[in-house]
């Protein structure tokens, strides 16, 4: 039997290992990580919007400014964040991030400057959603779950906080003050958040963070892939171009999806309706594909969501009542939440896990122009056609060549990338 043989057999007996007794604990302080940020942000987005525009006195536009400039610090640090992670001690940013956190809402409480808002969202928030919020839960779940590990990144991203926040967030404003829901959301990290973090341990005990994702043998040592050498990888660039579609869709719906709501003949109302729809059947997601991904692998699975996805985005030109279309807004809402847990298996998968939380990061940060560029000239499309049909057209072509490129990615498995020997 050759070397690549017995390797291969090593990397699947390494996955089929049991799951440390401490993986349940790390898992749900992951669940904990990303929900607090990514929660406490996008939860509270919409509700912050008028009082925002009384409290520093600007226009919409400017007290709309938080949200991108989250997106932008986060998108510029992801792919550093995975080399951080893969470096230094999850424990570490996972509490550096919830301190971040804090003190941003804190700044965001006794300051009506909107320079203080600007840096608090640019500066503070956008890096803690990067690591605490995006790039370390996965990479905590992969060196801790050998068994279910789609499953269990799926469970992670479950969207709880961003759910029910901006309820309770609208209440606390009404009754108390815009000041006391800032107050709050800093207890939330500072108190919560950051006591949790303390208890994370970065891999399996008797282990490094390199022995938790090798190939299973004891000579070899996984060192994963570089920056480098992922930009030169043809299959990273295909996972990442394939994910694209399906980020662009979520990110250029939660945008778009009232106007084109409107568009087709719907009310307001309604076509508010379907942001919620489309923000609550998207729970269900993550944990159905974090399943299938188990099942089928991680690159299937991407090529089974975008195939999907093109096909619901099709039924939007057929001029649907609003009850189908509820369903199809939902259907591609789930399918959306579905992607992380997809890729994050397809990465392990397809590059090894060893190159995990590099890969995850400069994925994340590739993504961003196409996201923007969805958002941006979608809105210019409609205001020179008043219509979003080419925009449906471009996004299924899109999703069309995502799922070969799913399929070309799924069919290729990791070599280990092994360290040269020292030298005698």
């Amino acid at each position: 039997m050759g070397d690549a043989s017995v390797t291969a057999i090593r990397s699947e007996s390494a996955q089929d290992a049991p799951n440390h007794p401490l993986a349940v604990r790390m898992g749900v302080i992951a669940w904990l990580s990303h929900n607090v940020l990514i929660g406490s942000i996008f939860g509270t987005a919409g509700i912050l919007l008028k009082p925002m525009q009384e409290r520093l006195q600007v226009t919409p536009e400017l007290a709309s400014a938080g949200v991108p400039m989250v997106i932008l610090g986060s998108a510029i640090l992801a792919s550093v964040a995975g080399v951080l992670a893969s470096r230094f001690s999850l424990r570490s940013l996972i509490a550096g991030s919830a301190i971040a956190s804090a003190l941003a809402w804190l700044l965001l409480a006794f300051t009506t400057s909107f320079v203080a808002y600007l840096i608090a969202f640019g500066l503070l928030l956008g890096p803690a959603m990067s690591l605490a919020g995006a790039v370390v839960p996965p990479t905590l779940v992969t060196r801790w779950f050998n068994r279910n590990r789609g499953l269990a990144i799926g469970l992670v991203h479950l969207p709880v906080i961003v759910t029910i926040m901006p309820v309770a967030g609208n209440w606390v404003v009404e009754h108390h003050g815009v000041e006391t829901l800032f107050l709050a959301l800093a207890a939330l990290s500072g108190l919560v958040l950051l006591p949790a973090a303390l208890l994370v341990i970065d891999h399996p005990p008797g282990e490094t963070a390199k022995q938790a994702v090798s190939t299973g043998d004891p000579v070899i040592a996984d060192t994963g892939l570089g920056l480098a050498q992922l930009l030169k990888n043809p299959v990273f660039w295909g996972l990442a171009i394939a994910v694209g579609s399906i980020n662009t869709s979520s990110v250029l719906l939660g945008v778009h999806l009232v106007s084109m709501g409107e568009s087709w003949g719907f009310t307001r109302d309604h076509s508010a309706l379907l942001a919620s729809v489309m923000s609550m059947v998207g729970i269900l997601g993550s944990i159905l594909f974090g399943l299938v991904s188990d099942r089928i692998g991680g690159g299937r699975t991407l090529a089974l969501i975008t195939f999907d996805a093109g096909l619901l985005w099709l039924a939007l030109l057929l001029g649907l009542p609003f009850p189908v279309v509820a369903v199809i807004v939902g259907l591609i809402g789930m399918h959306g939440s579905g992607a992380i847990p997809a890729l994050s298996r397809a990465i392990s998968d397809a590059l090894g896990a060893a190159s995990f939380s590099r890969a995850y990061g400069l994925a994340t940060t590739l993504t961003l122009p196409l996201m923007v560029i969805g958002v941006v000239g979608t809105g210019t499309v409609y205001r020179i056609n008043h219509d979003y049909a080419v925009t449906i057209v471009a996004m299924v072509g899109y999703f069309a060549v995502s799922v070969l490129l799913a399929l070309w990615a799924s069919a290729k498995r990791a070599a280990p990338v092994v360290a040269a020997p020292a030298a005698a």
